[in-house]
């Protein structure tokens, strides 16, 4: 049996050498392409009672936004009566609220937000009546619903504290102590 040559043990070296980088090469970009792929989180699953009350309420925003704002309000209305359930109504109430507000109708926002306050009892539907009293220039009743929406600050909401000094900063601003 004849020896290898220098050249031909060099040439193998080189080749395993190459291919050893090659896999390396692979490995590595392998793992820089896992490490730039989107994360994709789930949406909240909501309760089917939840999704039916959102997609209610969703349908009524499109009918506003497609200019028949009446009919929009009614069919909140008609959801509100059709239901028993002080939680549904509440989010309805706040719907059609949010969607008077943006139609312009101050005066009528204000009173669905009075009685989304009525049945939620939550630092953001008091905070909603702080906002329409202060537009319509009730500064005694927003100073009143801000005091309301600082009570009713859920502790355990991460945002809390900048809540608590944000609606004091409003009941300060208003005049209130």
């Amino acid at each position: 049996m004849k020896k290898p040559q220098k050249k031909q043990i060099l040439f193998i070296v080189i080749i395993i050498v190459v291919l050893g980088m090659s896999a390396l090469a692979a490995v590595l970009f392998s793992q820089y392409q896992a490490s730039i792929q989107p994360v994709v989180t789930k949406a909240p699953v909501l309760s089917p009672k939840k999704a039916i009350v959102q997609q209610k309420a969703d349908e009524a925003t499109k009918q506003a936004y497609e200019g028949d704002v009446a009919g929009g309000a009614a069919k909140l209305d008609e959801a509100i009566k059709n239901t028993n359930d002080s939680s549904e109504k509440g989010s309805y109430y706040s719907s059609k609220a949010t969607l008077l507000y943006n139609s312009q109708d101050l005066a009528g926002a204000l009173v669905a937000a009075l009685k989304a306050y009525e049945l939620l009892k939550t630092s953001d539907s008091a905070a909603l009546v702080g906002q329409f009293s202060k537009e319509s220039g009730n500064t005694a009743q927003a100073i009143e619903y801000y005091k309301k929406a600082v009570q009713n600050i859920n502790k355990t909401d991460p945002y809390s504290n900048e809540d608590v000094v944000y609606y004091n900063s409003v009941i300060k601003e208003l005049g209130g102590k």
